[in-house]
């Protein structure tokens, strides 16, 4: 009977012993914090290499934009700006560069021959971009949105105030005193030359604006 019950007891020991195993044997064993550290930092490491490298193309893309040369700046600004750069020069405005928001923009007026015509030209040197600027302006407005560029023609009539070589002041019928170029345009029906006091009809391009001719393009002046 001893030896039979030692039997019996081995059998059951080896029976809760596998039954154990069998239980425990499917499960994933615990993780250890130190194993949960360090897959924390593993997938933290695809983000921290990404702002990286969103960090590193914003400098490079800051520097292409800084290194830009004068005559790149230049050819970019007759790109995007439809005038008839054949006719129209560019000059840079390096005492008096507009400024706004902390930005000192590239300054640059159109010139045909002597006189300045339309609205400045910037250049931003932190986005790339070429913007148009005329005094009274709350802001820089991109060039290409600009209504100074828009070809439809427009007339406006008024009577002459002043006169000089290069423009003449008139009081418009809708109640504006502007300053119109008369250099270089063409001229109908004015035998006597431009006199105070002269009803004329302004053909032109662009847009004024109270008494803002700055973003206007005079294409013909007419005696009426």
């Amino acid at each position: 009977m001893k030896k039979t019950g030692w039997i019996i007891l081995i059998i059951l020991v080896v029976a809760v012993c596998g039954g154990v195993l069998l239980f425990t044997g499917g499960k994933n064993p615990v993780q250890s914090p130190s194993s949960s550290s360090a897959s924390a930092e593993e997938s933290s490491a695809p983000s921290s290499a990404a702002s990286s490298s969103k960090a590193a193309s914003s400098a490079v893309s800051s520097q292409a934009v800084s290194s830009l040369t004068d005559d790149q700046i230049s050819e970019q600004i007759k790109a995007e700006v439809p005038l008839d750069w054949k006719k129209y020069a560019l000059k840079e405005e390096t005492d008096n560069p507009v400024n706004f928001n902390g930005v000192t923009y590239r300054t640059y007026s159109v010139w045909d021959d002597d006189y300045v015509e339309g609205p400045l030209l910037l250049y931003s040197p932190k986005d790339g971009k070429v913007y148009a600027y005329v005094s009274g302006d709350d802001a820089p407005v991109p060039a290409a949105e600009d209504p100074a560029f828009d070809k439809t023609e427009h007339t406006v009539t008024g009577v002459i105030k002043d006169g000089a070589m290069m423009s003449v002041s008139i009081h418009t019928t809708d109640g504006q005193d502007l300053s119109i170029r008369r250099f270089g345009v063409e001229v109908t029906n004015l035998k006597d030359g431009f006199k105070i006091g002269q009803n004329i009809k302004v053909t032109y391009t662009g847009v004024y604006k109270d008494n803002n001719s700055q973003r206007m393009f005079v294409k013909k002046i007419e005696g009426v």
